[in-house]
């Protein structure tokens, strides 16, 4: 089980874009379902932090939150650490990700 999971600061400001964009177009109960299913799937990568899908970067994987939602997150497992390091609208160009 990872120790620490850690928001890096692109995280935190595009976790707030989701949620400002949901505030604008849906509903308070669309939003709690979203802040739930993040929170689980925090839990799951806690205990199993290998489960996303690798990307090229090393340590680097993502996981689906939603359809139109991706988490990408490095796992360091010499510190036991996940560090969080975006959401990503799947709306988005991809060639906006920096990494």
């Amino acid at each position: 089980m990872v120790q620490k999971i850690t928001w890096l600061p692109a995280a935190q400001s595009t976790f707030s874009d989701s949620l400002t964009y949901l505030e604008i177009n849906f509903s308070e109960k669309e939003i709690q379902k979203f802040v739930d299913r993040i929170q689980q799937k925090l839990l799951i990568l806690g205990s199993f932090p290998g489960i996303g899908s690798k990307c090229k970067k090393p340590g680097v994987y993502k996981t689906i939150i939603h359809k139109k939602i991706i988490l990408f997150y490095q796992y360091r497992p010499l510190k036991n650490e996940i560090l969080l390091l975006a959401f990503w609208n799947t709306l988005q160009d991809p060639a906006k990700l920096k990494w």
